[in-house]
């Protein structure tokens, strides 16, 4: 793992919890409520707003200027999103004050929509643009733009499609795909195309998901593909039977589920395949609409949302599911009562299912049950809800990052980290008062691994000048690095 994966921003303050996210629009935020946090974010048509994770009270609204389908990012408290363009269409990432909901910058590119959600890496938020045709002079690009200051670090505009896919940042390489059929591999420094495959001739819409090596991506009206991350090279493919994969793939412990079905089909499905070898695992089939919502993988349940087809004789039902991971069966559904499509991904914090159901509202589920805890009316469209512990201080690590499966601005993207627990089955000390977050700096005066060096927490890792130190142990405090907090 080189130095930009390893200062990938990473959790802070979260071990054991599960998702985060912030928002962000022009205009001025609305406060509602004051909340300490655990916060939920989501946006609705015109607005990026804040809710009390627990309780569902409103805390803050952050307008926009177009729509809020981009879902938010939370690194150190600040909050990345974009909408879909003003009356002249001209779209804008901001950066907002997670807390709060106050604009701290904008960054405009005109003639453009901000479809993607942003990706915060080693400082350079990562993000997609592109709306229309090109035939209407729409114009398609990548971004990389600095956090702190919003100025534009380059733009990648070799693309022909719009790009909604969420960028995925790995080792240097940004992996994103395009409307034009198109997987591309950035280097996330200067912008240049390392390598660039076209799978097939659908759209490429969801994120690549990146683990081991290997680049999974679903294309619509196709199946889902894996590439050797490197060279782009295919390994293999799922396409027979298969009606198109339009959500983001989720890999966990060797399994990859993705979600079949375009907007032109009847149906819809939930599928298990081997992430080596793309053999066939299980299929859940129960979905009478596409799967255009992302999997959300939780102690060994699988949730995921039903999505909307252009057949009017069929009803869009909406509904949200929860299978076993392991086998496929069912075990719970939460029926819509707006027979609405469900675009956004679900997100799972301390028990709770959060999901965005449009242009209903956000729900609070119950993820052993099924049972609803709360909603709102105000209309969510595609952004899937994340919740920051910390809204103050913490990043965004929505629960598909946090828990391994899957995710659009993390490096655990895509893949389930080791549960931490002991070998009788015990789970992970309790996070306590000693837990460092980013950045403090503790000195080992003795240690059989580290002597007399300064070791600082950088961004949630234990870091040694330009090694990263994975579990080490420093005596005369006797801390342990677990999951990328401090311990004693």
């Amino acid at each position: 793992m080189d130095r930009r994966t390893m200062l990938q921003t990473a959790v802070a303050g979260l071990v054991g919890l599960g998702t985060v996210s912030g928002t962000a629009s022009a205009g001025g935020n609305v406060t509602a409520t004051a909340s300490n946090g655990p916060l939920v974010y989501v946006g609705t048509s015109l607005s990026y707003n804040a809710y009390d994770a627990t309780t569902g009270d409103h805390v803050w609204t952050f307008p926009t200027e177009g729509s809020s389908w981009s879902s938010p990012t939370v690194v150190d408290g600040i909050l990345y999103a974009g909408d879909n363009g003003d009356e002249d269409d001209d779209a804008t990432l901001y950066a907002v004050d997670a807390t709060t909901g106050d604009e701290i910058w904008s960054f405009t590119d005109p003639g453009d929509w901000v479809w993607s959600s942003p990706t915060v890496v080693d400082g350079t938020v990562y993000v997609g643009e592109g709306g229309g045709s090109a035939t209407d002079g729409w114009d398609y690009s990548v971004f990389a733009i600095d956090a702190e200051t919003g100025d534009l670090v380059w733009e990648f505009d070799e693309v022909e499609d719009r790009v909604q896919s969420s960028p995925h940042v790995v080792d240097g390489t940004v992996y994103v795909g395009s409307h034009d059929s198109h997987l591309y591999a950035l280097d996330a420094e200067t912008g240049d195309e390392e390598w660039s495959v076209q799978p097939a001739t659908g759209r490429i819409s969801a994120s690549p998901t990146v683990v081991d090596d290997t680049v999974y991506v679903g294309v619509d009206h196709s199946g889902l593909y894996a590439f050797d991350a490197d060279t782009g090279d295919e390994q293999w493919s799922v396409t027979d039977k298969i009606q198109g994969v339009q959500s983001s793939p989720t890999v966990v412990d060797g399994i990859v589920y993705f979600g079949e079905g375009n907007t032109s089909t009847h149906t819809g499905a939930l599928h298990a395949a081997d992430a080596t070898t793309g053999d066939h695992e299980w299929t859940f089939s129960e979905p009478d609409a596409p799967v255009t919502s992302s999997p959300t993988v939780s102690d060994g349940t699988v949730f995921v949302g039903e999505g909307h087809h252009e057949y009017k004789d069929i009803s869009n039902d909406g509904d949200v599911y929860a299978v076993d991971a392991a086998t496929g069966e069912h075990q719970w559904t939460f029926t819509n009562p707006d027979d609405s499509p469900v675009w956004s991904s679900p997100t799972v914090y301390d028990g709770t299912l959060y999901v965005g159901i449009s242009p209903g509202g956000l729900f609070a589920i119950d993820a052993d049950t099924g049972d609803k805890l709360w909603s709102t009316d105000d209309g969510v469209g595609r952004s899937s809800p994340t919740v920051v512990a910390d809204p103050e201080n913490g990043n965004s690590v929505d629960s598909r990052i946090h828990l391994g499966t899957l995710g659009h601005h993390h490096e655990w993207m895509g893949v389930m980290p080791d549960s931490g627990g002991d070998d009788d089955g015990t789970d992970d000390p309790p996070v306590d008062d000693d837990v460092y977050d980013a950045v403090a700096t503790l000195s080992a005066d003795d240690s059989d691994q580290v002597t007399g060096a300064d070791l600082t927490i950088l961004r949630g890792r234990l870091i040694d000048g330009d090694n990263e130190i994975d579990g080490v142990t420093v005596t005369g405090g006797d801390y342990t690095l677990l999951r990328g907090h401090l311990f004693n």
